[in-house]
Formats: C-alpha cells, structure tokens, sequence
C-alpha cells in the first residue's frame, strides 16, 4: 500500500514523505510475521524540525484524505517517537526502512524486548526497538495487504530500522537480508499462553553500583522484561533500597548477611516478612549458594541439593570429588607440614578453598615458592582454608552449560588466553577469553562430556553452570603471532595419553557481566533470561531462551579483560577517565569491532597492587570479527596496545 506521511507546523509549509509498505510472505509454523516500510521523501522546507511546538502528522491516502496520527493511535509509547526519528532520517540521500515484526502465534510475549534482545550487533541496523509490553497478550491476527499502518504499529512486538540506503533496490535486498536473519535469530516460541506475574526472591550479594561493573542492570532488566517481581534481599543501606533503582524491585528487605550457622534462618525470616506469593528464591554469588539451598527447602521452594553445592563452591572438595591428589590447610604451618610429609605433586595451584575472581591463585614450583605464598592465603575475603593441587598445563577453557530436568540444553566453550602466570609472573587474574573454541573437536567432546557427567553425580538437574578447566594431555598448546596475539597450534611434544578433562571449577551460576554478554552476542542466549526461568520452572521459556541462532554463533569474539598494571612506586590512583569509550570515539576502525565496553573506574578511585593478590580488574571490551578468529585476536593486541591508562 502506499501513503504518505504528512507533518504540518503551525505556522509555514508542510513536509511530506511518501510510505509504502507490504506484508512478508510467511510459512504457517513460523514464529513471527513481518511487514517492511519503506520512507521517501517529497517535500521538506529548509529547516523543517519535527519536534518543533506544535507540530502535527497525518497519514495521506492515495486519494488525498487526511487522518491526524496520535501517539496513542501507534499504540507503544515509544512508537510515535520511533516514527518520527525515522522521518527525520529519512533526507535526499534515498529511502529509509524499517520492518515492523510479531507474534504469529495467539498468546503472551515470552520477553518484551524479543526482538532488539536477538538482533544484536548487525552492521546494516542502525536501531532496534520493542513495542511489547511484559507479559503482553498478542491476538496472532494475520496481517494482511489491507491492515492499516496504524494497525501495523500498534500490533508490533518490535521495529528494525536499516541504516542509511542509497537506492530503493539495495534497499529491497537488505530487508529480505533481514528477513532470513529474523528466521535465523528468533527463538520458537514467541508467545505463551496462560503467561502471568511471578515473584521471585533475590539474595542480592553486590553493592557494586550497575554503572560500575556488575550484572544487576542485566539481571535486573531481564526480570523486567520477563514480568518478573524481585524482592530483593540486601544490606541494610544497600543502593537498591533508595528511590534511584526502586523500579528493579517489587519490595526491597534489609537482612544481615554471614557465614554462620543462622544464616539461612533469617532468609527464610526475611523471606515470611514479604505479604504476597513468592514463587521461587535465587542467589548468583556462589559464598551464598549453600546457605540459600537450606532455606529454600525449609520454604519449600524449588533448590537444587544442597549436597552439590557444598562440593561446587569448595575447591577442594571439588578436586576430590573428581579423584584427584589434593590437600587442605588453613596455615602457612599446615602448608609446610604437607609439603614435608607428602609427596607434591610439583608443580602446584595454591588457591583458597572458597575464593571468586582468581585472587590469590599462585603456581608453585617448589618448597621455598609454597612458603612464600602459604602466608599470604589467610583472608577475610575468602577465609582461611586453600587447597594445594597439581597445576596442570594444558589449554584452559571456560565452558558453560544450561541444565533443565537433567539435560543439557545449550553449552558453549571459550578459550582462556593464558594467565600471566604462565609467562613467569604471579597472576592468575583472567586475560582474554576467545569463542567460539578452537580445541580439536574430539577434545571439546571430552570436556563436554566429562563435566556433564560430573555435574549429573554431583545431583545438580536445573540451572547454568560455569565451569573452568584444562585439557590435561592436550594436542594443542599456546603460541604468541608477530602481533603478540595468542593462537591455539599443534602441540610440539605430545603425550603418550589421550588429552583428559581436568576440570577446575564449577560455579553455579551464569559467568560474570562482560561474560555472559560476549555469549548473548555471539550466539543469541541471555543466561539472565534463562536463570530467571528455570527457577521458576517455566519450561516453554527456558527451552525458547535457550536456543542459540540456528546458524550457529554470528561471529568470534574476544572479551578482553583490562587488569590494573603499574610500578609498585605510585599509590595506585586512576588518572584516566573512561578509557573504553575513549578508545571507541579516538579509533573508530576499532570501535566498530567492538560490542560492548565499560570503565569500572573514576578519575582519583585508588586500587591495590596487582601483587597483593586482589583482583583488579579496571576495564573490559567485547570485540569481534566476521572475518576469522585470527582477525579477533589481531584486534584484540591492538585494543589492548591503545588503551591510554594512567596511575599516579
């Protein structure tokens, strides 16, 4: 059909845009359908402003009738405004289009932001936006060539707007370019029936501000966009508290955190102080996952054993459960006593049994190393137990999985670059992660394998498991390219014995922020959105979340992670401003390889020494290439080379 789009001042003459738009041809058990608009325009003064007071738009027919638009006629609040940004794009240069999608199917969207959420990070889209509602019921009425353009705004569950096309026929092939996209990222269902409010219990172990670092913006925007109520569970003060952030969370519950054995009695406390249904509890932060296991079953809420979590979150009691030679002291005596009395076997990993974020891990090669670093291990970040274990050598991977009723669903591997540690310093502190892998495939079928099987005996059946581990015997190894970028290549020495899963870790949880969003961009899955619906045991979502694009991941990708490196001589102060984004805007050859960004720090914030064993972590970036995993790497070394950071 075609229109045109009329906005009229007060005062002076009117600009106009000719429309058209068409219904896409769909199949009958496809998820969505969609409809492309395409903008020309016809006539504009000289600066012409669509904002301007008093401004007013109205659709055009062929034959000359004029009908005013209100944003209300759009339906979503945010339509009006996509509507007339896209006018205001649409200049000499060609036409403009946009394609309107939604449910094909009658019933609740499974997340408002659908659409934007699964089209993340593709060069011809210059925008994405959602039109649904949380929880919004769609009708599934077919669109047709006589649904009206108000109808098909108001109907929409999102919008694409391609960038900037000089003629109508690239035009044309961008938006069926599009369409096999939508095909190829849109998960299956779109909508549930019978979708409604649910309320879950979060015990919130982070006071990191969402703007400086942390997944709560994640976190807490996913539930939004599911329907999902928080109670939130926190320090007394706690930022979620005040008025700033109340729209993450239904009801806001002081509670004093600890170790001790009444810990899970005043969740289970806090919990009956809430006057309204709640339909599951949940923690990210593994030092809390025992202590919410027991109350939840006092609750009787859904949990996994709290037997799994005592193994998962204890490094030691997790090199054991897997059979190896391990031992646990809680001092430097205890340490030295082992090494005197047992046969070590060297060289070791020395890490705290319940530690996070790789602080104080250390190789140790021999007897005089153990004392070293044995009296550095008493911390009151992660107590006073640490577990000596071979250190095993191989390629070091992260690999997260999605585990509902006892099967897995989705995982992926990413390649961990090596950890200066393994260049002669003492930092185990995480670097670069690559993915998709580049392990043999028979390799990443031993890891898969192994872990699984391990998780399946440890009684774990519902939730997302981050795990860190090696590849003992491994026929690949690291190797630094003329651009100091890592490379996985065939092993020069190889072992008598078939490469083994050495598994390091196992979090219950989804990896960290900058993590799971290297995962959502690359292959579609927001372990947010699925955490949130296992919990809840919400089936058709968790199946729908966790399907990856149909053609696999869309690019490699690196998250590059910045750790604060300076000379013991200054104080540790920051005197850089946001480095990531001054990078972005000074490089724009890089920034456009580059998903995602954030400074942790502020101009004047201090930190400690990076030989103090504390993580320090000061910045990351997401980046990616189409063109090869060489490519990725090769932007990696330079990100890193650019970056302006300085200390005093």
């Amino acid at each position: 059909m075609a229109y045109k789009v009329v906005a009229k001042p007060v005062d002076g003459s009117e600009a106009s845009w000719t429309v058209s738009w068409k219904i896409v041809g769909h199949e009958s058990k496809q998820s969505f359908q969609s409809a492309d608009i395409t903008f020309e325009q016809s006539s504009a003064p000289v600066d012409f402003a669509l904002h301007d007071a008093g401004v007013r738009v109205f659709l055009e027919s062929a034959k000359g009738d004029r009908s005013e638009l209100q944003p209300a006629d759009l339906g979503h609040p945010q339509a009006f405004e996509f509507l007339l940004e896209t006018l205001e794009a649409t200049g000499e240069k060609g036409p403009r289009a946009i394609k309107l999608v939604t449910p094909h199917d009658k019933g609740n969207i499974i997340r408002s932001d659908i659409v934007p959420q699964r089209m993340q990070d593709l060069e011809y889209i210059e925008k994405t936006t959602a039109f649904a509602q949380p929880l919004q019921l769609f009708s599934g009425e077919e669109w047709t060539a006589s649904t009206e353009f108000a109808t098909l705004f108001k109907s929409s569950a999102g919008v694409i707007r391609l960038r900037d096309i000089p003629t109508t026929q690239i035009t044309d092939a961008a938006l069926q370019v599009l369409e096999s996209e939508l095909h190829n990222r849109l998960p299956t269902p779109l909508v549930v029936a019978g979708l409604k409010r649910r309320t879950i219990v979060f015990l919130e172990g982070s006071e990191v501000l969402p703007n400086r670092g942390g997944c709560a913006a994640r976190f807490y925007g996913a539930a939004e966009s599911l329907g999902i109520d928080l109670v939130v569970l926190a320090v007394e003060g706690h930022w979620l508290q005040g008025s700033e952030y109340a729209h993450w969370r239904k009801a806001f519950i002081p509670i004093e955190f600890g170790f001790d054995a009444d810990f899970p009695s005043r969740i289970v406390a806090a919990v009956r102080q809430y006057d309204g249904p709640v339909d599951g509890i949940l923690t990210i932060f593994d030092s809390y996952q025992i202590a919410l296991s027991i109350a939840a079953t006092e609750l009787g809420l859904p949990t996994e054993p709290t037997s799994a979590y005592e193994v998962a979150t204890d490094k030691y009691k997790m090199s054991a459960f897997e059979g190896r030679k391990s031992f646990v002291a809680a001092s430097a005596e205890e340490a030295m006593k082992i090494a005197q009395t047992e046969d070590l076997p060297w060289p070791i990993i020395v890490k705290p049994c319940r530690g996070f974020g790789s602080e104080l891990v250390f190789r140790v090669d021999n007897i005089e190393q153990l004392a070293a670093v044995a009296g550095r291990m008493n911390s009151a970040r992660h107590g006073t137990e640490f577990v000596i274990e071979h250190y095993c050598d191989g390629p070091e991977v992260d690999i997260n999985f999605v585990v509902y009723d006892g099967k897995i669903l989705f995982h992926e591997i990413g390649d961990e670059d090596p950890k200066s540690a393994e260049d002669g310093s003492d930092s185990f502190h995480e670097r670069d992660c690559c993915s998709p892998t580049e392990l043999p495939k028979p390799e990443q079928a031993v890891l898969h394998d192994s872990i699984a099987k391990t998780l399946n005996r440890l009684g774990f059946r519902n939730g997302i498991y981050h795990c860190e581990a090696r590849v003992d015997d491994s026929t690949v190894e690291w190797r630094r390219t003329e651009s100091n970028a890592p490379e996985l290549v065939p092993r020069s020495t190889h072992s008598s014995r078939p490469p083994s899963s050495w598994l390091i870790e196992i979090n219950p949880r989804p990896p960290g922020c900058n993590s799971s969003d290297v995962i959502e961009t690359t292959w579609g899955v927001d372990y947010w959105a699925v955490l949130l619906s296992i919990r809840l045991h919400d089936s058709d979502r968790v199946r729908a979340f966790s399907q990856p694009y149909r053609n696999g991941p869309q690019y490699f990708a690196d998250m590059i992670f910045i750790s604060a490196a300076f000379d013991k001589s200054k104080n540790g102060v920051w005197e850089s401003g946001e480095v990531t984004e001054e990078l972005v805007q000074r490089r724009p050859d890089l920034g456009r390889h580059i998903s995602k960004h954030l400074t942790f720090m502020r101009k004047g914030d201090s930190m400690p020494h990076p030989s103090t064993g504390v993580n320090t972590f000061v910045a990351y970036l997401n980046v990616f290439s189409r063109r090869s995993r060489a490519h990725v790497l090769d932007i990696a070394a330079a990100v890193r080379k650019e970056l302006r950071i300085e200390y005093s």
